[in-house]
């Protein structure tokens, strides 16, 4: 079977989430990968067809992208075509149209947007409505996500199939050499996050806390792993509030197994979330794990069991929280064993892969 996929600009966790879905069907089906320019390094040697695709509306571009895509469906003739973000729909469903491709498999990695112009509201559920009952089938990453999606698309076309994580990445690292590279004594208590540096990750109020923490606990340490647009923000405002001396901004690292065997806890205080990765990693890294109460994090994170939900813009209830993980150092390390093993039992790249090839095959077998 021939699947084309359309990839939005993406980044961080989406493309590891498609880099698993890929080398796992890659030997079932043939997958064409279309998408940005910049996903060139990333599909490696498998069959790639650049198009013109930007975050945001622009009529002319958009267009440009349809006609593009369009030529790619005629010369391929996929039998299904599996989309990915919701930009790429704008571009997938009148493409598919225009060659009577029926089979549209949408995968919402996301929340949608909320924004609060009235008028966008308006427009963007008009073209949601229109668009969205071209799709057969849509793939939610959680049930946060499907819960919005509803409202658009009848319930019986959708599906929820978590993220998966490799959780077997994550051992054999040593907890001394890693807290080694980053210059940590035996004595410091490390609090660590990956994420893409924008202001929904909820960054200022993770620093906000380390600023608290300081005077109580001064060997508490924070590592933020990752880049991004707002990334020169945070690290002014770290020094605004003078933590030189507590936080690490690391950048981009591709080694975050490595990273993550160093860490005595995992943070991220988000305030959207339609199913963090990194999340997932660290509970694979056996790490306790105190996250935003978002509906999406109390589908994976088990209250006092595997770490903690706060409130995303509570500086003092999550500073509150880190010090009562870091504390309890036996209470923190039975949290990672029981994250480690719920990761494994429920959001393994193997489930992962196989519920989304169980979902090409229906969609086949319907339209034949």
């Amino acid at each position: 079977m021939k699947v084309a996929w359309i990839i939005r600009p993406a980044a961080g966790g989406i493309l590891q989430h498609l880099g698993h879905l890929l080398n796992g069907l890659d030997s079932k089906f043939q997958i064409i990968i279309c998408g940005p320019e910049a996903l060139a390094d990333w599909v490696k040697d498998r069959p790639f067809y650049p198009i013109k695709l930007i975050d945001g509306i622009d009529p002319l571009q958009d267009l440009k992208g349809i006609w593009q895509f369009s030529r790619i469906l005629k010369r391929e003739r996929p039998e299904l075509i599996h989309v990915h973000g919701l930009k790429s729909v704008m571009i997938a469903v009148p493409a598919a149209k225009m060659h009577g491709i029926h089979n549209i498999m949408f995968t919402a990695h996301n929340c949608l947007p909320k924004p609060d112009s009235r008028w966008y509201k308006m427009t963007n559920g008009l073209i949601y409505r229109g668009l969205m009952r071209s799709l057969r089938r849509v793939i939610t990453v959680s049930n946060a996500v499907r819960n919005e999606l509803v409202e658009y698309i009848p319930s019986h076309r959708i599906v929820t199939i978590y993220n998966g994580v490799d959780y077997q990445r994550f051992s054999g690292f040593s907890r001394h050499d890693s807290r080694i590279s980053l210059e940590f004594s035996g004595d410091d208590l490390v609090v660590g996050v990956v994420a893409r540096l924008i202001m929904e990750k909820g960054i200022a109020s993770l620093l906000k806390a380390a600023s608290l923490l300081k005077p109580i606990q001064p060997n508490i340490k924070f590592v933020i792993v990752g880049d991004g647009p707002h990334r020169r923000n945070f690290e002014s405002y770290s020094r605004a509030l003078n933590l030189e001396s507590s936080v690490i901004f690391t950048g981009y690292r591709s080694d975050i197994p490595y990273l993550m065997a160093g860490w005595d806890l995992f943070v991220l205080p988000s305030l959207s979330e339609g199913f963090s990765v990194s999340v997932l990693e660290a509970m694979a890294a056996k790490l306790p794990v105190i996250v935003s109460d978002l509906p999406s994090m109390r589908e994976m994170v088990v209250q006092g069991k595997g770490g903690y939900l706060v409130s995303s813009d509570d500086a003092p209830a999550l500073a509150a929280a880190i010090l009562g993980v870091l504390k309890d150092i036996d209470k923190a390390r039975i949290m990672g064993e029981y994250n480690y093993n719920h990761v494994i039992c429920n959001f393994g790249i193997e489930k992962m892969v196989r519920r989304t090839e169980e979902q090409y095959n229906q969609l086949i077998r319907e339209d034949s």
